[in-house]
């Protein structure tokens, strides 16, 4: 099973690092496996969004499309205060990078898969941290976070990743 198709550097084929990055969002939530029990409305996926101007609003185009049998629902929360109960997927923006370790630690005992492009974002606590590298886009993996959320990754997504903590 492939993960994630080969995609080109950045700006190649007029793909930005924003779509690139939100192309894998949209993996993660297709391969990520949440605990059973976890109270999926209506078949459907929350992805919520927070920080302003997230990824120059690439993750809003996710909303509706499909990610493992799931349809996605994007909603927009504008910082931290914002409440992000009922959200299977949590981006935190970069303009969050001060509350992000806030963000984490409430969201610690939910089911929610917390993803951010903010530096050593999973090596300080995240489940997934996104990076540019080498022209292309990376992700470091948090293990120990992902088992407090109860959340596993497959072996194909581990073995992609860049770094994994928390072994």
């Amino acid at each position: 099973m492939l993960f994630l198709v080969w995609l080109p550097p950045c700006q190649a084929g007029g793909v930005s690092e924003n779509q690139v990055k939100s192309a894998y969002v949209l993996n993660f939530a297709k391969f990520v496996e949440w605990p059973a029990g976890t109270a999926w409305d209506d078949n459907k996926a929350t992805l919520c969004v927070v920080g302003r101007n997230v990824l120059g609003g690439a993750l809003l185009e996710l909303d509706g499309r499909k990610a493992g049998g799931r349809e996605l629902r994007v909603v927009q929360r504008e910082n931290a205060n914002d409440k992000l109960a009922g959200c299977q997927l949590v981006f935190i923006g970069e303009s969050e990078r001060q509350r992000a370790a806030a963000i984490i630690a409430a969201l610690a005992e939910s089911s929610a898969l917390t993803i951010s492009d903010i530096d050593d974002f999973a090596e300080k606590g995240g489940c997934i941290g996104l990076s540019y590298c080498e022209n292309k886009i990376v992700f470091d993996v948090n293990l120990a976070a992902s088992k407090k959320s109860r959340l596993r990754f497959p072996s194909q997504l581990l073995s992609l990743a860049s770094n994994v903590f928390g072994k």
